[in-house]
């Protein structure tokens, strides 16, 4: 059934849950879609979503969920792969609000949190103080405490460490029937005095002791079903570790306490390229009893697929390793470390399992191995084509003296279905994530799923293993806690109505079976059909569809920490719209006819596009590398094309057109313009906020200041025979078109001027020819005709002068993303290969040339603090400024490293997001005025505006600092 925004049916009830709750309530049909995946393969559409803010909320959606006969379904960051935090009730996500951390004491060791805390969070908070919190899944720094206690969560380390429930100290839990109580009361809480519900589970437990305990397979990593093990101790009722892998279908947790411990301050990293897996698993028993803290392994699968998509790694991977180990050691002592990792380096030689092993004790020899290692697994998600490597049977684990039957029985499995798959992950404790490639789309390919699932199963309970070791059951493995348990499982039925006797809490979930479950609401399926938008304005080689279905919904794009730049809204707001997934879940909603496509027109749909501001980073960082922006600009032209552009837009992106002709009266202007009266109209007609300072034309442009030594220069051109145009040349023998852009043409010339000295003493022939704006803020506002006619107008002035130029430099950092990214998006020809292949950034350059430099004696170097641009960090040698600047010796250059400086182009220039840019770039600003820094220093001119109004530091562009810093004879 096709829907559209405005016809989707509403209870008429939901508006009164909203009036009693203080977060936010949802029952429009974008707000569901955004939350309607996680991920899973999976996809169900909630009837409402809550984003609660206090544990009343939580009540109150308990209480209003139970009335109308509603589930409720528990969620964080959203990056299950079980498809557990999804339904069709009420989703009731904590990411939004309730996601602060309350309490920390370090000497306590204990901290306090909600359940939307996310783990980067407290590692961030946690530096410095020599504690740590051991489970250490691979979506750590965005996964939430509150999904992972949810699913027992652990990680690489858990071999030495545990899991989450290992950790938990105390829980506040709210229960279906509207009760809310706290896991250490309960525990202190004699059997006379516990509610009678309790009282059942207490003797449940003490009738059933002996065959519970020996229902679990002797496995240590095992989330599957409930854990009632140890559910009473001295007479107690302990729910802490029942609740933990639960998967909220036992109670909601709206608080957590857990324990810490102190930090090794050492690791060590031996890596083992081993010539089979056999060996590797005999490897490994007898690398256990020296208590490593984890050993991650790599089978052949994936290094063939990882090698052939990427060079690098081709180049770091020997061609006939089968496998690789990484066995980590930790310490508090270094020697201990070395001793360690020089131990099991021995045995693996001596005894035969291979001669070519490495151990690595520096920080940047462990960085450089665990890099190819968290860079195999994202490149999988880029193979190209309809099969996607799936998670389905990645979660198993088995004892680990049974590893070697595991393997083969894995490769057995795959091979006879002729399914192509990778394997890798904690193989000292017996876990192996094991993913087939598989089209969703394709029947045959849907129907392996339960074919796949049900023979991996048997392959696992024959080797007394679990179908889940540490992502949960959800909807891939609760088909299986039956056959898993058979002989328990009528008491997690029991527990269940015990905890929640209306089936209120995630119902389809760990008791629900259905062998065909996995099958059953897939994101794709064989009925899956896409189309593309209607206009289709930009230019898609690949296809748009395709381009919106790489998303694969992991969460990455929701980190908060400044371990991603992406996204910069969704970091401050924490509103789902804002996040990259929930843009690519509502448009392929609107390519698979979920909706209506006519609802790419409404206000509500591009409300959700406006809060992406094109900074690029979620398409450098995405594992799926899902072009984000890309979608957006071209949902938004679209837009634009059926309705037009408001004036304000036309003000906001034609810097070019004003400064021409206004430019030189700027000196008279400028007062003027300064007044509190001007700068309120200036925001009614304009919408440039009044609180931004003015950003002035100088009075002398970069062509003005050239003009002495500007010739004319007749040139070959394809569209008119001969141009004929004005140029700035100087002599050498590298070629250069120097691409100035609308802020070193306008306002600041100093970096053009700049730019051409340098090149120029560097013996290069810089040409500056008749030029336009890049087009990128046109295109920013969907206004592709006009940017389209900017590259036509550019390369029409530029003749052959492109085509003969070695390189085409550039000093604005989002310039080059222009034509570096966005103009293939709009025209493609050679000519556009061809400016994309040579526009490099100048910094970039000169770091090529460098030797062509001369310091000038004696020149004193400030300190100086750098902020890296979202649109160079997504360009080729993203480092390339830094680099530059700390290259003279006695050069003393910080790295600022926060996040996107919040001014987006023009975006953050406007009344309506002023203060949400500020916010976004007050971590960047934190940290420059912190800085002992005399200088700070970017290369993009909006950053640059911002660092000028909220610093008293002076702001330069890097090749400012060059031009000052160098002898150029």
């Amino acid at each position: 059934m096709t829907l559209t925004i405005k016809n989707i049916h509403k209870n008429p009830a939901y508006p009164k849950l909203q009036e009693c709750i203080a977060g936010d309530m949802f029952d429009d049909l974008l707000p569901k879609l955004m939350l309607s995946t996680d991920g899973s393969i999976f996809q169900k559409l909630p009837a409402a979503v809550v984003y609660p803010r206090t544990v009343d909320d939580v009540l109150n959606t308990v209480r209003f969920a139970q009335k109308h006969g509603l589930a409720i379904h528990s969620r964080g960051a959203g990056s299950g792969l079980c498809g557990s935090a999804i339904g069709d009730g009420i989703v009731l996500d904590f990411s939004k609000y309730m996601n602060r951390l309350i309490y920390l004491n370090v000497d306590e060791k204990l901290f306090t949190c909600q359940p939307g805390f996310r783990l980067g969070e407290l590692e961030k908070t946690l530096a410095g103080h020599g504690l740590f919190f051991p489970p250490d899944p691979s979506s750590g720094e965005y996964a939430t405490f509150g999904g992972m206690y949810g699913t027992n969560a652990s990680g690489a380390h858990s071999v030495k460490y545990g899991n989450v429930a290992d950790y938990i100290a105390d829980a506040q839990i709210v229960f279906s029937d509207g009760t809310i109580t706290t896991l250490s009361h309960i525990a202190d809480t004699a059997y006379d005095q516990l509610s009678a519900n309790l009282k059942k589970l207490f003797q449940l437990y003490k009738t059933d002791a002996d065959k519970i305990q020996k229902a679990y397979p002797p496995t240590r990593f095992n989330t599957a079903g409930y854990n009632l093990r140890k559910l009473v101790c001295n007479r107690k009722l302990h729910l802490h570790r029942l609740l933990a892998g639960s998967e909220g279908t036992l109670g909601i947790v709206t608080q957590l306490t857990f324990r810490l411990l102190p930090k090794p301050a050492y690791n060590s990293l031996v890596v083992a390229y081993m010539d089979d897996i056999v060996a590797s698993a005999r490897a490994v028993q007898d690398i256990l009893p020296s208590a490593p803290s984890g050993i991650e392994v790599m089978d052949k699968s994936l290094l063939r697929l990882a090698r052939s998509q990427n060079a690098r790694l081709r180049k770091a991977i020997p061609a006939n390793t089968d496998n690789v180990l990484l066995i980590e050691f930790d310490a508090f002592e270094q020697s201990e470390c070395i001793e360690l990792a020089a131990a099991a380096r021995n045995l693996l030689q001596i005894r035969g399992y291979t001669k070519n092993v490495h151990t690595a004790v520096a920080d940047d020899e462990k960085t450089a191995f665990w890099a190819v290692r968290k860079a195999a697994v994202p490149i999988l998600y880029k193979l190209k084509g309809e099969k996607k490597i799936l998670a389905l049977i990645e979660d198993a684990a088995v004892p680990t003296d049974r590893l070697v039957e595991y393997f083969e029985g894995v490769y057995l499995i795959m091979n006879r279905h002729d399914v192509e798959f990778v394997t890798y992950g904690h193989i000292a404790k017996g876990l192996l994530h094991t993913r087939p490639l598989l089209n969703l789309k394709a029947r045959h390919d849907v129907a392996l799923l339960r074919t796949i699932a049900d023979e991996l199963y048997e392959l696992v309970h024959g080797l007394n293993g679990s179908v889940s070791g540490e992502h949960g059951d959800g909807r891939l493995r609760s088909p299986y806690i039956k056959r898993q348990y058979p002989k328990i499982y009528d008491l997690f039925i029991q527990t269940k109505a015990l905890l929640d006797p209306h089936g209120t809490l995630n119902p389809e979930i760990i008791t629900h079976h259905d062998p065909d479950q996995m099958k059953k609401n897939l994101r794709y399926g064989p009925d899956y059909i896409s189309h593309p938008l209607k206009a289709r304005l930009l230019n898609w080689p690949e296809g748009a569809c395709r381009e919106i279905e790489k998303c694969h919904g992991c969460s990455k794009c929701t980190t908060v920490t400044t371990a991603t730049r992406m996204c910069p809204v969704y970091k401050i707001t924490r509103d789902q719209a804002a996040a990259p997934k929930a843009k690519a879940n509502i448009l392929r909603a609107l390519i698979s006819g979920q909706i209506h496509s006519d609802a790419l027109y409404e206000t509500a749909f591009q409300q959700i596009l406006c809060q992406c501001v094109n900074c690029g980073s979620c398409s450098l960082e995405c594992p799926s590398g899902v072009n984000i922006p890309k979608m957006v600009l071209e949902a938004r032209s679209e837009y634009a094309a059926r309705f037009g552009t408001p004036l304000r837009h036309r003000f906001l992106t034609d810097v070019e057109a004003f400064a021409r002709p206004i430019h030189k009266f700027s000196s008279s202007l400028t007062p003027i313009m300064n007044l509190s009266f001007t700068r309120k109209i200036t925001e009614r007609l304009t919408g440039i906020s009044a609180q931004r300072n003015l950003v002035a034309f100088a009075p002398v442009s970069l062509k003005d200041s050239l003009a002495a030594t500007q010739t004319e220069v007749r040139t070959p051109c394809r569209q008119s025979g001969v141009q004929t145009s004005v140029c700035h040349k100087t002599q050498g023998k590298i070629k250069i078109l120097y691409f100035a852009g609308c802020y070193a043409s306008y306002i600041q010339p100093a970096i053009g001027r700049a730019a051409i000295k340098v090149l120029s003493n560097m013996n290069m022939a810089v040409h500056v020819p008749e030029q336009h704006c890049c087009g990128l803020p046109m295109l920013s506002k969907g206004m592709v005709p006009q940017a389209r006619q900017k590259i036509i107008t550019n390369l029409k002035k530029w003749g052959v002068l492109a085509e003969q130029a070695d390189y085409i430099v550039v000093t604005c950092s989002s310039c080059g993303y222009a034509l570096m990214k966005e103009w293939q998006y709009l025209q493609d020809s050679p000519d556009i290969e061809m400016i994309r292949q040579k526009t490099i950034h100048i910094t970039r350059l000169i770091n090529i040339y460098f030797d062509r430099l001369k310091l000038r004696p004696g020149k004193f170097l400030p300190k100086l603090a750098y902020h890296a641009p979202c649109h160079l960090r997504i360009q080729p040698d993203a480092d390339c400024s830094f680099t530059l600047l700390a290259r003279p010796d006695g050069a003393d250059v910080q790295d600022l490293k926060g996040n996107c400086c919040g001014m987006a182009g023009s975006w953050g220039m406007t009344a309506q997001h002023y203060h949400l840019s500020k916010t976004i770039g007050a971590d960047m600003i934190s940290k420059l005025n912190r800085s002992p820094a005399a200088v700070g220093v970017t290369d993009c001119p909006t950053c640059r505006i911002q660092m000028e109004q909220f610093s008293d530091k002076p702001i330069k562009h890097p090749i400012e600092i060059i031009a000052d810093l160098f002898y150029l004879s």
